[in-house]
């Protein structure tokens, strides 16, 4: 959940990925740094508490779970749980929820929210999903772009669902909101603001420092995928994809000589995009 509602991280012109510290990473590889967001877990529990960002409530909840559909009694696994904001709202539609998340503080954390109905939380890796038993549908809510082995998380999330079972990928939008390689612009003689791509096909890992300005700060790694990229996961893992849509800021402009140029421009470039897989 880390778009649009804090200062962006030093060499990255768009803000950061949403959702919470995620990561891929290795158990034992965890304290080193890397993709982990254990190091910051205190922090980011301060910014988003219990109910997460006013771009996490306004947007990415309500339209996540129109896409997943949850149903009362369902299981369903939240992968990078973080501490917990999707899982409860998940809980709150009457399914039973487990969610797991590589970053133990965010997890305990989690554990100290209130849910409408109980929540398994576990301390593990996204890859490491042996012993949970099956699902009916799994979420990955912004937080696919800080796992490293993307194609092991995904594979080992389509072996615990059913058949028949759906899994939410939600990410900072590929073709748009890439770290240190996209920005915005403003044409003053047109009285447009533009958003600029300098890179898109490669992929990339992209250093992410959490705390501009101070010395010792500690950092993360986002890894931009394209489209392809991507997708070629799900289908790696035996997934088809059932559903896609493009999600946009909700924000509007202060009156001022670029209200309309950046309200314009927020309906036309989306924040996110999901993607719907069915096994």
């Amino acid at each position: 959940m880390r778009s649009d509602f804090y200062r962006k991280p030093t060499g990255s012109r768009t803000p950061p990925k949403s959702g919470g510290p995620r990561t891929s990473q290795p158990r034992e590889d965890r304290s080193k740094g890397g993709t982990s967001w254990e190091k910051s877990a205190d922090w980011y529990d301060r910014i988003l508490g219990e109910r997460g960002s006013e771009l996490y409530q306004a947007v990415v909840i309500p339209q996540a779970l129109a896409l997943l559909q949850p149903q009362k009694g369902e299981r369903i696994l939240d992968l990078g749980c973080g501490q917990g904001v999707f899982s409860r709202a998940l809980a709150d539609k009457g399914a039973q929820i487990t969610g797991v998340d590589a970053a133990p503080t965010l997890i305990a954390k989690a554990r100290t929210y209130p849910s409408r109905t109980p929540i398994r939380y576990y301390d593990r890796d996204a890859a490491e999903l042996s012993g949970l038993g099956e699902f009916d549908a799994a979420s990955a809510i912004l937080c696919l772009q800080n796992m490293e082995h993307l194609d092991t998380v995904i594979a080992a999330t389509a072996a615990v669902l059913k058949p028949g079972g759906r899994m939410l990928w939600v990410l900072n939008h590929p073709a748009f909101r890439i770290p240190r390689q996209s920005s915005w612009g403003n044409e003053e003689e047109r009285k447009i603001q533009y958003r600029r791509v300098d890179a898109y096909s490669s992929t990339l890992g992209i250093p992410i420092t959490m705390h501009p300005g101070k010395a010792d700060s500690e950092s993360t790694v986002s890894f931009h995928r394209s489209l392809e990229t991507l997708t070629s996961s799900g289908f790696k893992a035996g997934l088809s994809m059932a559903g896609l849509s493009e999600w946009y800021s909700h924000k509007e402009s202060q009156p001022g000589p670029r209200a309309r140029a950046e309200n314009r421009a927020r309906k036309e470039f989306p924040l996110f995009l999901a993607l719907l897989w069915k096994k």
